[in-house]
């Protein structure tokens, strides 16, 4: 793997940082605004090896446990694991941005149950709150969304082209 790639991982995740917990926390749509740092972690982890990728996650998730309010570690566990899940069961391979928009919305998915499930074992609310369902429902729909305008960026960005003979 290249250190390209592992760099601008992680300037896309510290830009995604950035992102969100500035101007996406002002565009809230129905109290919801999409993770933009889990997309980032979703998508780094299909061109990272394992190992990069599963720190990438801690990383991005500790930073936004000590920038948010949840407790320290929460979202660093939610983000290795899907991070996890990313590695092992996604293609590396190319792939069209429909295909990135649906595996980005089913691991965001993961993500936002996982996270909802969590936050319930650590008293932070309930799954049956009308805004963690809300959460379930529309951030894997928003990252989707954005995963079609961010996946040919970050893959050009972060994939080194292979140089053949002719």
């Amino acid at each position: 793997m290249a250190p390209r790639t592992i760099l601008v991982s992680l300037i896309m995740m510290g830009l995604g940082i950035v992102l969100q917990t500035t101007l996406f926390s002002r565009l809230e749509q129905f109290a919801i605004i999409p993770d933009v740092v889990l997309l980032v972690v979703i998508l780094a982890a299909r061109w990272l090896d394992p190992d990069p990728a599963l720190l990438l996650g801690f990383t991005a998730g500790i930073a936004l446990d000590l920038l948010g309010t949840t407790p320290m570690g929460l979202r660093a566990l939610v983000f290795v694991l899907v991070a996890y899940v990313a590695v092992r069961y996604t293609d590396r391979t190319e792939s069209n941005p429909l295909n990135s928009a649906l595996i980005v919305a089913a691991l965001s998915l993961l993500g936002a149950v996982l996270f909802a499930v969590f936050g319930t074992l650590f008293s932070l609310g309930s799954l049956s709150e009308v805004n963690v369902l809300r959460t379930i429902i529309l951030v894997p729909i928003y990252n989707g969304v954005l995963a079609v305008l961010v996946a040919p960026v970050m893959r050009q960005l972060a994939v080194p082209r292979s140089r053949t003979l002719i």
